[in-house]
């Protein structure tokens, strides 16, 4: 069969085929994907902003969509990075090596960009996936958490005085103020250069006392999906986080919040969210490969 798949470039022309692909791809995922197409558009177009030329599609010749990878560009850790957002291969067409195909399409297209590094995230229980990917050159360099939370398991630390005199929406983020109150730096997906080419999708609070911010967050009401949020070291276990999370429930249309690629050495943040009612759902390896 693999003789019978071509790879090239994605096009905005090809947005329903990688629709009908990424349902069919993921639906066997250990993750469900329960999206519409304009929810596709939205978590992969707008907010992820694929770059077409640079994602690849692996096509049959009877004009089906076997198989794709998302690419995004910005800059990680310094570096001019394409950061795979979605990998996926239709069940039918597993077992031919479209993944290694579609890298051998992209890297040289990479390399033209000037582009240092690829790098994407895998659930760790995906050994299949792991495999095909450290086969074509990627390493795993971190380990992260992914957290949810329910209605059901939301637990408010109540205190009358959480030090907070208002909590505000701002239309822009102040990084310089907000990257002192994490305690390390997020993943490519929620960094600080992604986010601010999203902000029209994003909703963005600060908790303030005496005038001075003290606490963050940057969400996505629509997704319920909190992109970021931080806390001022000198001002945590006083009430501030949990009121930070209980706005972002009450003003999200999603009730069960997601928060993504927690570093598992940041065992603060791990029971921070864990406190308040978050359970573990799954677990991620970052993976990158130099180019």
């Amino acid at each position: 069969m693999s003789d019978s798949v071509y790879i090239k470039p994605l096009k905005p022309l090809d947005l329903t085929e990688m629709y009908i692909t990424f349902i069919d791809a993921f639906s066997d995922y250990p993750l469900p994907f329960k999206l519409t197409k304009e929810q596709f558009v939205r978590k992969f177009v707008q907010k992820l902003k694929i770059d077409f030329h640079l994602s690849a599609g692996a096509f049959s010749y009877d004009g089906a969509m076997a198989g794709f990878i998302f690419s995004a560009v910005n800059y990680y850790e310094g570096k001019l990075t394409s950061y795979n957002g979605g990998t996926g291969v239709r069940p039918r067409y597993r077992g031919n090596q479209l993944t290694a195909r579609m890298y051998a399409h992209l890297i040289p297209l990479l390399k033209e960009k000037k582009i240092k590094q690829c790098v994407l995230e895998v659930l760790t229980s995906n050994a299949r996936a792991i495999k095909a990917y450290e086969s074509i050159g990627f390493e795993k360099t971190k380990f992260f958490k992914c957290f949810n939370l329910s209605k059901k398991a939301l637990k408010l630390k109540k205190k009358e005085n959480t030090s907070i005199d208002e909590l505000i929406s701002v239309k822009y983020p102040n990084w310089d103020v907000y990257e002192k109150f994490n305690d390390f730096p997020p993943s490519f997906l929620d960094s600080s250069r992604m986010i601010t080419d999203n902000l029209a999708n994003e909703t963005i609070i600060e908790a303030r006392h005496q005038d001075q911010c003290i606490g963050y967050a940057i969400y996505q009401p629509s997704f319920g999906r909190i992109s970021q949020v931080g806390i001022d070291p000198n001002m945590r276990r006083k009430g501030v986080g949990s009121a930070i999370i209980n706005y972002i429930y009450q003003t999200s249309n999603h009730k069960s919040l997601t928060i993504i690629n927690v570093n598992n050495e940041s065992e603060g943040t791990k029971h921070f969210f864990e406190s308040l009612g978050f359970e573990n759902q799954v677990d991620q390896y970052e993976m990158i490969m130099p180019i």
